[in-house]
C-alpha cells in the first residue's frame, strides 16, 4: 500500500516511490544508519596520507540523529536521539572514534519499550490521534549541537537544557540547567563563546503572541556576569544568533500558524512543525538586541530573508557586520528530505525548495536599513570560522555546499572563503559521486586557521570518513583521510583541543 500523502507547508505532497537512484540510495543508507555504541581504534598506518602534527592530542566532536528508525517507526531527523562521537588524534597519529548515545529520559524510554513513545517537533507516535491526544513529556533528544565546557561536554537541543557527558567515557550526566539558570526554559542548542570576554552566552525563548529572548553570559565558571531580555513582536523562527561586541544578533524569521493544522496537532493529528509557515507577508529584517541594555534594534533588509544560521558578526567604525545564510522562502518538514514515518528519504526534495545564499549584510553606523551582498554564488549551510573569533573581524569562513550553484543540500563540497580579499576569492572541493560532505569544523592555530575537519558520507559504500583540510588550501584535497564504519549524518561539531578550560 502506498503511503498517504502528508501535508508540508499547506501543500499535500505524496511520497515518491519510483525507482530509488544511487544518489537517493547512497543518501537513504547515510539517514539509516546506527551503529550504535563504539570504541575504534585506527593505527597511523591505517590513515591515507598523515595526520599533521599540530591535530595529535586534540579531537573533533560532533552530535547528530542516531538513530532514527524506531521499531519500524521513521522519525524526522530533528527527533532522533543524540549521537555523540569523539575523534581523538592520539599522538602516533592514528584516530580514537568513541561514539555514545545521550542517555535522556526519551532515549532510555523508547529503548525499554522497543519503539517510538514520545512526540516529537516533526513525529507523532505511531497509532494515529488517539495515540497523540495527550501530548507526553517534552522530547528532548540532545542531538543538535556539543561543546566542552569545562570538565564535561553539553549536548544540546533547541527546546531544553543541554545534557552533560562526561568528557572522555561519553557517559551521560544529565540535564544542565546551568546552576538553575535554564531550568525550564526553551534555551537554543546554539550557543556562543566571546573569547575577547572569556563568556558564554546563551539564549532563552519564550514564544506567545509576542516572542521573549533572554540571552545571559557567563565566566568561565559558568557564574553569571550579565543578562538581559527583549521582546520581538509576533511569533518568530529561532535557531541560531551571532553576536558584536555590542550587539547580540537575531533573525527576524516572522512565524504564522495554520489554524486547522494547529488544531490537528493539539489534537495529535498533525505535527506542530506542519502547523507553522513562515510569514511571506512580513519583509525580511534582523534584530539587534543590545548586549549592554536598551531597546531593540530592528533593521528592515533588501528582500525576503529566512535566516536559519549565522556566521560572524563584528563592527567597523560604528558599521555592524554580519555574515548569515539566508533562504528567500522556506517550508517546515521536508527537511533532509523526509516524507513521512513510513516513507523513504527524498532528496530531491531540499533541492525543490531552494539554495541559501551566503550574505554579508552592513548595518551603516546610525542607518535604519540594511545593505547586503552574496559572498559565493553556491548554496551554502553551516558557516563556520575560527572560534576565537566570535564578535571581530576574521579572514576565512567555511561552510558546507554545493558543486551545483542551483542548490543547497545535500550537500556534495566544501568551499573555503577568503573574507580579507576583495575579490572574495573562495576554494572549492567536491566530493565523489554519491558522497555527502558534512558540516567543516575549523582547527585554530593561534591566530589562524590551522586545518579543517570533515566528515563524508558514503551510504552505497558504508563508509564515513573523516577528511583533513588545510584551512588555506581546501581546493588541494584532503591531506589525510580517516575510514570509518558508515556514522548518521551529524548535525554540529566543535574542536576540542583536550584542556579543562571553558572550551574551544
Amino acid at each position: 500500500m502506498a503511503p498517504a500523502a502528508l501535508v508540508l507547508g499547506g501543500r499535500a505532497h505524496a511520497p515518491r516511490e519510483t525507482h530509488m537512484t544511487a544518489h537517493a540510495e547512497s543518501w537513504n543508507k547515510t539517514m539509516a544508519a546506527s551503529p550504535g555504541p563504539l570504541d575504534l581504534q585506527v593505527s597511523a598506518e591505517d590513515v591515507h596520507g598523515s595526520i599533521p602534527q599540530a591535530l595529535r592530542g586534540g579531537r573533533m566532536l560532533s552530535n547528530g540523529p542516531g538513530w532514527t528508525h524506531i521499531g519500524g517507526h521513521l522519525a524526522h531527523p530533528f527527533d532522533g536521539h543524540g549521537y555523540v562521537r569523539s575523534f581523538r588524534f592520539t599522538p602516533d597519529g592514528g584516530v580514537h572514534l568513541q561514539a555514545a548515545f545521550v542517555q535522556t529520559p526519551s532515549y532510555r524510554a523508547e529503548v525499554e519499550a522497543g519503539g517510538f513513545r514520545h512526540r516529537g517537533l516533526g513525529t507523532n507516535k505511531p497509532g494515529g490521534m488517539l495515540a497523540n491526544l495527550i501530548p507526553g513529556p517534552v522530547r528532548n533528544v540532545a542531538n543538535t549541537t556539543i561543546m566542552r565546557r569545562g570538565k564535561r561536554l553539553l549536548a544540546g537541543w533547541e527546546a531544553g537544557s543541554p545534557h552533560a557527558l562526561h568528557p572522555d567515557t561519553l557517559a551521560t550526566i544529565g540535564p544542565d540547567t546551568f546552576g538553575g539558570l535554564i531550568d525550564g526554559q526553551a534555551t537554543l542548542a546554539h550557543m556562543r563563546r566571546d573569547a575577547t570576554l572569556g563568556r558564554l552566552t546563551l539564549c532563552s525563548v519564550k514564544q506567545g503572541r509576542d516572542t521573549t529572548f533572554t540571552f545571559r553570559e557567563l565566566d568561565a565558571t559558568d557564574t553569571l556576569v550579565q543578562e538581559q531580555a527583549a521582546v520581538v513582536p509576533g511569533a518568530v523562527f529561532t535557531h541560531d544568533y551571532s553576536l558584536s561586541p555590542s550587539w547580540y544578533v537575531l533573525g527576524g524569521n516572522p512565524l504564522r500558524f495554520r489554524p486547522m493544522a494547529l488544531a490537528g496537532a493539539l489534537l495529535g493529528a498533525g505535527t506542530l512543525m506542519n502547523a507553522i509557515t513562515p510569514d511571506a507577508r512580513k519583509p525580511g529584517q534582523l534584530h539587534l538586541v543590545p548586549r549592554a541594555g536598551g531597546p531593540v534594534r530592528t533593521v528592515p533588509l533588501p528582500g525576503p530573508a529566512f535566516v536559519v544560521h549565522f556566521g560572524n558578526a563584528f563592527e567597523r567604525n560604528g558599521d555592524v557586520v554580519i555574515d548569515a545564510c539566508a533562504f528567500s522562502e522556506f517550508e517546515f518538514g521536508a527537511e533532509f528530505g523526509y516524507q513521512g514515518p513510513s516513507a523513504p528519504f527524498d532528496p530531491g526534495l531540499p533541492e525543490a525548495r531552494g539554495p541559501q545564499q551566503l550574505l554579508r549584510i552592513t548595518i551603516p553606523a546610525g542607518a535604519n536599513v540594511a545593505r547586503w551582498e552574496p559572498l559565493t554564488a553556491h548554496g551554502v549551510d553551516f558557516p563556520r570560522f575560527h572560534p576565537h573569533h566570535e564578535g571581530r573581524e576574521t579572514r576565512w569562513l567555511f561552510g558546507a555546499t554545493r558543486a551545483d550553484t542551483r542548490f543547497s543540500d545535500p550537500f556534495d563540497s566544501l568551499i573555503a572563503l577568503d573574507l580579507q580579499d576583495g575579490a572574495r576569492s573562495e576554494q572549492l572541493w567536491t566530493a565523489p559521486e554519491g558522497v555527502f560532505v558534512g558540516e567543516p569544523v575549523p582547527v585554530p592555530d593561534g591566530d589562524r586557521v590551522g586545518h579543517v575537519l570533515c566528515l563524508l558520507s558514503d551510504g552505497l559504500n558504508g563508509r564515513t570518513t573523516l577528511a583533513v583540510f588545510e584551512a588555506e588550501r581546501v581546493a588541494a584535497g584532503p591531506v589525510a583521510k580517516v575510514d570509518l564504519p558508515l556514522l548518521p549524518i551529524a548535525f554540529h561539531g566543535d574542536w576540542d583541543s583536550g584542556a579543562d578550560g571553558a572550551g574551544g
